[in-house]
């Protein structure tokens, strides 16, 4: 593994577009030209350190959670656009975030989901399930969501009513990565799901998939990529029958973040100051 950004402390998350790299480290966010490495935009957006932070983009903004409070940025010059406290404590915190053209989603400690209008920041609260839910993606017209109780749900975008549930485990579906109408799911129990999102129903699944929690990160040619931060492990699966191709054992720490292009997976960690780059064939 090389470096393609090095920092001064772990970087928290970090968000991808054509020619920049926005990441989070510390109290501070940072845009990186990715071809000359250098730093274009910087500015402290907190004022005190945290690990409990979330981070996504679209094109024209950065979306940050800070435990209960949401940050809208200015994609550009990191302008805060809007602040808003949105749970009060422990039992209201921010566990998961995505965004569509329209709306961001939040989900909130103990089933509850908040969604923030794009252009008039108008909130709704929905009570969705008795579990949090950490992980949420964006499936057409749909919202999906893993509980921490072993449930995939998805819901109407308009309504957050759930149209559709299924049970894969009683432990927490962390990480969900949708690829077409085929949904990949990790789960706490160290177990691998691939589900038709048409039919809603499962289709393979693969146990001890890494010793512990996992990561599904996306696609490499015809394999899917997991990561295990506390393992320091990147697996490989062939996407179609899960039977694992290869094992790249790398250092990382407790969690992170990853993004594959083309080629290239770019990683972060606690253990790693900046981002690293593995080239993946």
């Amino acid at each position: 593994m090389d470096y393609l950004i090095k920092s001064e402390g772990a970087v928290l998350g970090f968000c991808i577009k054509k020619h920049y790299i926005d990441f989070l480290c510390g109290k501070t966010l940072y845009k990186m030209d990715k071809e000359s490495k250098t730093v274009v935009c910087k500015k402290e957006i907190f004022e005190k350190e945290g690990l409990a932070r979330i981070m996504a983009a679209d094109e024209n903004r950065i979306y940050i959670s800070d435990f209960c409070t949401l940050y809208v940025l200015n994609g550009e010059d990191y302008e805060i656009l809007g602040k808003w406290k949105i749970g009060e404590d422990l039992s209201s915190d921010i566990c998961g975030m995505v965004t569509d053209e329209k709306k961001i989603y939040c989900s909130i400690r103990n089933g509850r989901i908040i969604t923030v209008d794009k252009s008039f920041y108008d909130r709704n609260e929905y009570i969705v399930s008795d579990a949090s839910m950490w992980s949420l993606k964006i499936f057409n017209n749909c919202l999906l969501c893993g509980t921490v109780d072993g449930q995939l749900l998805l819901l109407n975008k308009e309504t957050m009513a759930v149209e559709k549930k299924l049970t894969l485990s009683k432990h927490n579906i962390r990480s969900l990565y949708v690829n077409g109408t085929i949904l990949y799911a990790a789960c706490q129990d160290k177990k691998l799901f691939k589900i038709d999102l048409t039919e809603f129903k499962l289709l393979e699944s693969q146990k001890n998939v890494h010793k512990k929690m996992f990561d599904c990160v996306g696609l490499y040619d015809d394999m899917l990529v997991t990561v295990s931060y506390p393992c320091g492990e990147i697996a490989l699966w062939d996407m179609n029958t899960l039977e694992k191709r290869k094992e790249i054992k790398t250092p990382l720490s407790l969690n992170g973040n990853a993004y594959i292009e083309g080629d290239k997976l770019y990683i972060a960690s606690r253990n790693i100051y900046g981002i690293g780059r593995i080239y993946l064939k």
